[in-house]
């Protein structure tokens, strides 16, 4: 005869789906335009032609707003990093000035999201004050 043993369940393990689709209605809720930047080469429906898209390493997605700053974010699921080719093309990005986010979590995203709206709103104050 077995013994009965009570164990917990697993928890379940969150795929990038789940975080992504997560951290995109996060964004819209806070009124973000999220934009999803396709990458690779596709063909046309009719099959005709080649569509050529953003190139290796570009960030999931370009994320707009009517007063705050664009940014670019990269979705992982818990626990995971950007690719070697990701990275690169994060910081080609930051050397350009834009701002690049990758998230693991809606959490995560919130907060970095936080701090940009803060700095955009500390940039607006210190041009307010500057004299005519």
């Amino acid at each position: 005869m077995k013994r009965f043993r009570l164990t917990p369940p697993r928890p379940a393990r969150q795929s990038e789906n789940d975080i992504e689709r997560q951290c995109l209605d996060a964004l819209r809720w806070r009124h973000y335009r999220p934009e999803r930047l396709q990458v690779g080469r596709f063909r046309s429906l009719d099959g005709k032609r080649v569509i050529t898209g953003h190139p290796t390493g570009t960030p999931d997605y370009i994320v707009c707003h009517s007063l705050f700053p664009a940014f670019y974010l990269e979705v992982k699921r818990p626990g995971e990093s950007p690719a070697p080719e990701q990275e690169q093309k994060h910081v080609e990005l930051a050397l350009n000035n834009l701002a690049v986010v990758w998230a693991d979590g809606f959490e995560v995203l919130l907060r970095w999201v936080e701090q940009h709206e803060q700095t955009a709103r500390e940039r607006w104050a210190r041009e307010l004050e500057k004299p005519c």
